[in-house]
């Protein structure tokens, strides 16, 4: 990790280069105990710069930038290949590596050392946001105090965001194996080379800094803010829910998900949900990126790759197109509108700039065709959704079914399903009968979104197998197991990192 640390420094808003940067101390003669004290003094000059570029790192950077690897809504579009409900329809070259689970996890592959690397620097300058905000007074409500507790909550809740997707990626399943084994590299400030913590030591950081996050923002009145693109205290709750249904503990992510719904009370419409193509930032959008000029992120974006009538995206005129397997497209009620979200027959489509006239065949995904933001800015160029209240409900429902709340779970997922399906009736399943139509709610539900079946699949024990498909153009059958489980990257990594021994078997 030293050399991944180090080389990412000098782009980095690190303590050696932030006072000049900033202009606080131009001659880097101030000690971090001073700088410490300029930070109390006024927060917002220090960590106002340091905290927005962190949230634009996520919203824009990957350790390996190439047009497959983008950012961090791309790395998860790669994580959904790879399993049974998205269909890589059609390509001659991107992404069927990915697909084909080929060439994915090994330890000298491009695709390990690109999420290993993309969330370190998450994980680089979140650490170096924490490093120069003094304690923090709780019980001093001024101005300048909560703006440290903002700060402070914001690069805690960055850090449980990602030391989650590397546990996620970089192990196996907590409670599939993966408690007992070890996890990754837990690092500080200084960026120098660490062994492997266990699995507990990681997931008891990622729960210890998210509840801490939650309970600052709380206490700098910054819990809910009507920006989708802040990190706030209920992007702070979602990441804690996220982690605690991993881990088993479902009266954590029952309470996190009730307080998040407390202020996402209402989710989109029928109109919202199917011709906004997921880039609406209202509602039930909790955390997204905002297109700007300076910000687009070009052909290769998200949109780029998942609108197929986009003008010039990867995944639209350039012919990447990708499609729902038509084994859950069939599980989907005729009554359900999220079924719009796909063609039900073949149809010609004309590409406007060019002329260019294409067939789009059934099943082709249709879910993330969004409307021009304006004239002037090509298709590809859009919002992103990174966390929606629809997850978190099926969070709380799945997490009730678990810990035997019924009822509880029966209604909670009727919240979400009949409001995309009006003749939904309200589920009567118990046990493993419960879990599993709250499992084909959320693969329908989050269908193409946040890498959600990779994941989900992991934590559930679940293979791909798409033999039985009419529509797969790759017929794998993987066991659940070490092939959802990543190496650690050798070139960036073991090569340059003496007190890792231990490598995960292939």
């Amino acid at each position: 990790m030293k050399k991944i640390y180090l080389g990412l420094a000098a782009a980095a808003v690190v303590f050696s280069s932030c006072q000049k940067l900033l202009m606080v101390d131009p001659e880097s003669t101030l000690t971090q105990d001073d700088l410490q004290e300029v930070v109390k003094k006024n927060p917002d000059k220090v960590l106002e710069p340091m905290v927005t570029k962190l949230v634009s790192e996520v919203n824009g950077y990957s350790n390996i930038n190439s047009v497959d690897t983008k950012n961090y809504s791309v790395l998860n579009l790669l994580l959904s290949l790879k399993g049974n409900d998205m269909v890589l329809a059609n390509s001659a070259s991107w992404l069927k590596s990915d697909y084909e689970m080929r060439s994915y996890r090994e330890e000298g592959t491009g695709r390990v050392q690109a999420y290993w690397g993309t969330f370190y620097r998450f994980i680089f300058l979140s650490n170096q946001v924490l490093s120069v905000i003094p304690e923090i007074d709780q019980n001093d409500l001024s101005e300048n105090n909560k703006s440290l507790m903002r700060y402070k909550a914001v690069a805690l809740a960055m850090r449980a965001f990602s030391y989650s997707h590397l546990m996620w990626l970089y192990q196996d399943d907590y409670m599939h194996g993966g408690a007992e084994k070890l996890g990754v590299p837990i690092v500080d400030a200084s960026g120098d080379p660490k062994p492997r913590a266990t699995s507990k030591e990681v997931w008891n950081l990622v729960m210890a800094d998210a509840e801490e996050a939650v309970a600052l923002f709380k206490k700098s009145e910054k819990y809910f803010t009507p920006s989708r693109i802040d990190v706030d205290g209920s992007v702070a709750s979602a990441i804690l829910a996220r982690a605690a249904l991993t881990l088993g503990e479902w009266d954590k992510t029952v309470q996190a998900a009730k307080e998040i719904l407390a202020v996402y009370p209402e989710l989109f419409n029928e109109s919202e949900y199917l011709n906004a193509g997921m880039t609406l930032l209202a509602k039930e959008t909790i955390f997204g990126y905002e297109y700007s000029s300076t910000s687009g992120k070009g052909t290769s974006s998200f949109p780029g790759w998942m609108n197929i009538m986009s003008e010039g995206g990867y995944g639209g005129s350039q012919g990447h197109w990708t499609a729902i397997d038509q084994r859950l497209y069939d599980q989907i009620p005729a009554s359900d509108y999220r079924k719009k979200n796909f063609v039900d027959k073949d149809f010609e489509f004309t590409y406007p700039t060019s002329g260019a006239k294409v067939t789009f065949e059934k099943y082709y995904n249709l879910k993330f065709v969004a409307p021009k933001i304006s004239a002037s800015i090509p298709d590809y160029n859009q919002n992103e959704i990174y966390i929606r209240s629809s997850e978190i409900i099926l969070a709380k429902a799945e997490a009730e079914a678990r810990s035997n709340k019924t009822a509880d779970a029966q209604n909670t997922l009727f919240s979400l399903v009949s409001k995309r399906d009006p003749s939904y009736v309200k589920s009567n399943k118990t046990g493993a009968d419960l879990l599993a139509e709250i499992r084909l709610q959320r693969r329908i539900e989050l269908w193409g979104e946040g890498g959600f079946e990779f994941y989900d699949n992991k934590r559930w024990g679940i293979g791909v197998d798409r033999k039985s498909s009419s529509n797969h153009q790759s017929p794998n059958v993987v066991p659940a197991g070490k092939d959802f489980t990543f190496q650690l990257p050798l070139n960036t990594e073991l090569n340059y990192n003496d007190l890792i021994q231990e490598q995960n078997p292939l």
